[in-house]
């Protein structure tokens, strides 16, 4: 029994051998398959650095440049509304007009006193020239008929003026009373917006874009009325404070005339605009597909040293259509990875193209 387990043993012993030998063969050639590294090629292009204006993007609504608040000069009851909301209107067209009951009357009232003074003055003038007025009661009857003319003069300038008229050709934008309502000297009644003034878009920015702003700068606009459809403007007007309800700066931009003759535009449309600056700051220009890992201004580019991939952190200012613009991390930097970037590690062996080392860059 013993001899019998010791020929089991052994033969247990053996066995194990071979398979120790066969394990550690496979091991090793695994291991130099490890070592045969892959090697990426990729190509590489110079970077540049220049003076780059970077857009400002922003919103903002539609409005003619003339914009007016139509209100009566006097307090009253509304009499009389001829226009509507969105109604077009012509120069001198009668909009709208109070119950004059009580300003005709001070009207009448002012022009019953002017007359009587005239009246006065005329019958102590005789008197003074016959000797039988002094020159004090003249003189104070002159003061009083020229009083009473003042009066009248108010009184015809209320009258006058208890009546709104169009002061040009343009467009009711609002309503903003009905008829039989109580109005007081100034209150608006129409938002009125003149047709024959220029299309202006109010857009707001912040501070540290408005710094970057001069009059004259191109922008262009969309709307959505127009898909497709790009619309000219340059910035007409800079604010020198804040809009405290916005929290923005209230920038204007004036379209084109040459983009708005054949097209129907209407206050109120909501406008995307991108303001190009006349000025720029330089930033370092590499093209769109060498950056990699992007997200929000933090993103990397790959370098080639000694035949190895090596990540830089790059802080990117705005992506453009071919190429970005980056403010910092590529300092004593000449070349970056375009063609085989993505599938880059940091310290992954590469292969430079013998084609490399040209600027496709504008």
């Amino acid at each position: 029994m013993n001899i019998y387990l010791k020929k089991k043993y052994f033969i247990f012993i053996i066995i194990s051998s071979l398979l120790s030998i066969v394990f550690f063969t496979q091991c090793g050639k695994s291991d130099s398959s490890v070592l045969e590294e892959k090697t990426t090629p990729v190509k590489l292009v110079k970077i540049q650095k220049q003076i780059v204006p970077i857009p400002i993007f922003a919103s903002g609504q539609l409005s003619p440049e003339a914009l007016i608040k139509l209100s009566f000069k006097t307090g009253g009851i509304i009499r009389k509304l001829y226009a509507n909301s969105g109604e077009t209107v012509s120069k001198g067209k009668t909009l709208a007009t109070l119950d004059l009951s009580e300003i005709q009357a001070q009207y009448s009232q002012a022009k019953n006193a002017f007359e009587k003074s005239q009246r006065d003055l005329n019958r102590i003038r005789n008197l003074y020239n016959d000797h039988a007025a002094t020159l004090s009661q003249l003189q104070d009857v002159e003061t009083a008929f020229n009083v009473s003319q003042s009066t009248l003069k108010i009184a015809q300038f209320n009258l006058d003026h208890s009546t709104i008229i169009a002061p040009a050709e343009g467009k009711i934008l609002k309503r903003l009373a009905e008829e039989g309502e109580m109005t007081g000297p100034g209150i608006p009644v129409f938002l009125f917006g003149s047709t024959q003034s220029q299309w202006v878009v109010k857009a707001g920015i912040s501070e540290r874009d408005v710094v970057r702003l001069t009059l004259r700068d191109k922008a262009s606009l969309r709307f959505d009325a127009y898909p497709g459809k790009t619309f000219s403007a340059y910035v007409s007007e800079i604010p020198d404070s804040i809009d405290p309800a916005s929290g923005t700066y209230e920038v204007e931009l004036t379209l084109e005339n040459t983009n708005t003759n054949q097209l129907k535009l209407t206050a109120g449309f909501v406008a995307d605009t991108t303001i190009i600056p006349s000025t720029g700051e330089s930033y370092f220009l590499v093209p769109i597909d060498s950056i990699v890992d992007g997200e929000g201004s933090k993103g990397s580019v790959f370098t080639v040293q000694n035949n190895r991939a090596v990540r830089v952190k790059v802080e990117i200012v705005h992506l453009f259509p071919q190429y970005a613009a980056v403010k910092s991390g590529l300092d004593g930097i000449e070349m970056v990875v375009t063609s085989g970037a993505p599938y880059l590690r940091d310290g992954a062996a590469v292969i430079v193209s013998p084609n490399t080392g040209g600027n496709p860059l504008p």
